[in-house]
């Protein structure tokens, strides 16, 4: 039940950093060109947190662990790299 809950509230918070409204309407993004300040860098960091939350989820449901500083350093790639070696 709360790993159900924990994954509904993860694919919440995904959908609410989505470029795309709740509507299915499409929505314009903006596309910084040739300036060093711009919505790609907003998208960017966003996608970095939400992959360092969704990792921390994962690894806490599946080992009742925390992340380790390497690995939420690399927005959680680092991570996911470790598990998909664990598996093969």
């Amino acid at each position: 039940m709360l790993k159900s809950k924990l994954t509904a509230a993860t694919l919440a918070l995904a959908l609410g950093f989505a470029p795309i409204g709740a509507s299915a309407q499409r929505v314009p993004v903006p596309i910084p060109v040739g300036s060093s300040s711009g919505a790609g860098h907003v998208y960017g960091l966003a996608g970095c947190v939400l992959s360092i939350m969704i990792a921390a989820t994962d690894k806490g449901n599946r080992y009742k662990k925390e992340l380790t500083t390497e690995e939420a350093l690399t927005c959680g790639l680092l991570y996911w790299l470790k598990e998909a070696n664990r598996r093969h």
